[in-house]
């Protein structure tokens, strides 16, 4: 018989001197941090020299400048703004209420935990974890894990620097923008793995508000392209309400100056008049490529759409034929899930290409178009 938990996958704020117990907060039953285990600890700075020092060496031997000699490089990324130092992530397995430090639940949690430790270990080669630490004197069973992300061969600053987004690259995990970032993808796949270890010792993961098992990484992409698709829809149907009011126009009354073949209006409605004149011209120029744009798009929509009910039909009738196997992932259909998500990142940037093409960012909205420019960019 199993039992049904939660996994929470949170980002820690790193403070060494708490997880090692160097000081005991008010969370903490000091009786039983004694049940506490540290699998490694290293301070952050001697981790750098180990990690960078031979890099290092060779970038200052290659400089003919001063003001690009690097003294410290850990110095230097604190001093930075375009790579953290270091990454703490938090993984726990259901709450207090039930799954307890002090419960015959908690010490199933604290086995759970301590495979899932030294398998991440091995999985994840460019994350270098310099501090890990399983604490059981607090209300739940959880493990700090810290680690310096790092990528070799680099031609660009240091051949082997700081970057979370190469070194998830390096793992094969790579990010869509700012929408489906390196981390989430990662961050998911780290829970299915929990997730499958967790089975192995009779706890299945349970998703609250989901009516389904949990999410694979492909499935995950999917959900990522639906809600893009949401968005874009709602932007387009935005642009379409957005017409000059021909009624507020016909309202207007003109009155003939004496002596003169002019005529008058009053102030607001010369205004009106300016403003949607103004309209009227961008619309006009607007409107041929704005009708080609929401032809395009709608179907490209409907499409999709199909597409996504198709899928869902499908993982919803794998769902009996997962719950037969340990593993959570079991024999989900990847490689088709896998084309499918590629046809609907292609079908997503069709639909922008057509956006770009005819210069109509700016009609959804202050920031989208360079958002977009910029996620682009990071490809």
């Amino acid at each position: 018989m199993t039992i049904k938990r939660t996994i929470s996958a949170m980002s820690g704020d790193g403070v060494v001197a708490h997880n090692r117990r160097t000081y005991i907060a008010e969370n903490v039953d000091p009786t039983r941090t004694h049940l506490n285990i540290e699998y490694c600890y290293t301070p952050i700075e001697e981790a750098y020299h180990n990690l960078f020092d031979e890099a290092l060496a060779e970038f200052n031997a290659k400089q003919k400048r001063k003001d690009r000699y690097v003294d410290n490089y850990y110095e230097k990324i604190c001093k930075g703004k375009q790579e953290k130092p270091f990454y703490e992530v938090i993984f726990q397995i259901g709450n207090k209420d039930d799954m307890a430090a002090a419960s015959e639940n908690g010490e199933l949690a604290k086995i759970v935990l301590d495979k899932f430790y030294h398998s991440f270990v091995e999985r994840n080669p460019q994350l270098h974890v310099y501090s890990a630490h399983l604490h059981m004197d607090e209300a739940t069973p959880h493990i700090h894990i810290d680690f310096i992300p790092f990528t070799t061969g680099s031609k660009r600053g240091l051949s082997t620097r700081v970057s979370l987004k190469q070194a998830l690259a390096d793992q094969g995990i790579t990010g869509e923008g700012r929408s489906l970032t390196e981390r989430d993808l990662w961050v998911q796949k780290e829970k299915e793995t929990l997730a499958e270890i967790m089975l192995e010792h009779g706890i299945e993961w349970e998703q609250k508000g989901e009516h389904r098992e949990h999410l694979s990484v492909l499935e995950f992409k999917r959900e990522k392209r639906k809600e893009e698709l949401a968005e874009l829809e709602q932007t387009i149907e935005r642009v379409q309400q957005q017409q000059v009011s021909i009624k507020s126009v016909e309202q207007i009354e003109a009155k003939p100056l004496p002596l003169t073949s002019k005529v008058a209006v009053e102030r607001e409605d010369y205004q009106t008049l300016v403003t949607a004149a103004q309209k009227y011209v961008v619309q006009e120029k607007q409107e041929g490529k704005l009708k080609k744009l929401l032809k395009d798009a709608k179907k490209t929509i409907s499409d999709l759409k199909a597409k996504i009910e198709s899928l869902v039909a499908e993982l919803t009738a794998t769902k009996d034929e997962l719950a037969q196997y340990k593993s959570v992932r079991g024999q989900l259909r990847t490689a088709d899930l896998e084309q499918e998500n590629d046809r609907l990142r292609k079908r997503i940037r069709t639909y922008e290409d057509v956006i770009s093409r005819n210069n109509l960012w700016h009609l959804f909205g202050k920031g989208y178009g360079t958002a977009h420019k910029r996620d682009n960019a990071r490809y």
